[in-house]
């Protein structure tokens, strides 16, 4: 059975979705007219219903919600899951035949900087087990598809039911982030840490980091379908920290990578600069 031809998404705020996010959902539109769209709000999932959701909601840190319902929404009904910050450049219909998908999530220069090979061994599999962070290395949570019921989304459902957002302490749970998780709950289907298209048990492929990208020179390629904008919301509500964080000056001088903005991944800049 395929994937069905779904794409779904998380706006939990209740505020206006903001005209750069519109930008971005035009795309999915544009790239793949024949699918539909299904927003996930407080209307369609009972965030009450899962501790930690229910907690990450009342803090209003949307976007740590947004890592379990997305499961949920491709559990429950299967389809493709988009972040509102994802431009989409080819439409995903070479997928659908997968029982799950997603891509290798790759920062070169958080992976260069940590020194993640000495966590990992040649065939890139980890040297210790369990749940580490691996830094500039996951799985992409900003984009991935897969078939209704499929066993890797009720492992990674079980792992965030056993959690709570908001911790004894008073702090909250976001040491482990979305991709460090699914990488984890993927070890056991055959997933290693390497920069290659891997496919594993369960019909799952997890795509090399250039097909489904993170905002990166690096990455962005002819062969890209679709690009996470990292608008990085989930960080701050403050307009100047926002603008400062994504600002490629400031980025230059810290030592960081240019990010693109959406209106050049959507003209194409990024293939352009490859001709």
């Amino acid at each position: 059975m395929p994937i069905p031809k779904k794409i779904h998404y998380c706006w939990l705020s209740g505020d206006p979705l903001p005209e750069d996010l519109q930008k971005c959902l035009r795309t999915w539109q544009a790239k793949m007219p024949d699918y539909e769209l299904v927003l996930w709000d407080k209307n369609k999932f009972a965030v009450d219903s899962v501790p930690y959701v229910a907690e990450a909601c009342r803090v209003k840190k949307w976007a740590f919600a947004a890592d379990y319902i997305r499961l949920h929404a491709l559990h429950a009904e299967g389809g493709i899951y988009l972040d509102s910050d994802v431009v989409v450049c080819k439409s995903f219909d070479n997928f659908l035949n997968y029982g799950f998908f997603s891509a290798l999530e790759y920062v070169p220069n958080v992976a260069e900087k940590r020194a993640t090979r000495r966590l990992l061994n040649a065939d890139g599999s980890l040297k210790k087990e369990g749940i580490y962070m691996v830094p500039g290395l996951g799985i992409q949570a900003a984009i991935m598809g897969a078939q209704k019921g499929h066993p890797y989304l009720r492992d990674c459902l079980s792992w965030y039911e056993k959690q709570h957002f908001i911790l004894p302490d008073g702090s909250y749970n976001t040491k482990l982030i979305a991709p460090t998780i699914y990488a984890a709950m993927a070890i056991k289907y055959g997933f290693r840490f390497v920069r290659e298209t891997q496919y594993l048990a369960e019909n799952m492929v997890i795509l090399a980091p250039n097909i489904l990208a993170s905002n990166s020179y690096k990455l962005l390629s002819q062969d890209t379908y679709a690009v996470h904008v990292c608008q990085g919301s989930w960080l701050t509500k403050n307009p100047l920290l926002s603008y400062l964080r994504r600002s490629n000056l400031l980025r230059k001088i810290l030592g960081k990578m240019p990010l693109l903005s959406i209106d050049e991944i959507i003209q194409g800049d990024f293939r352009q600069g490859q001709q």
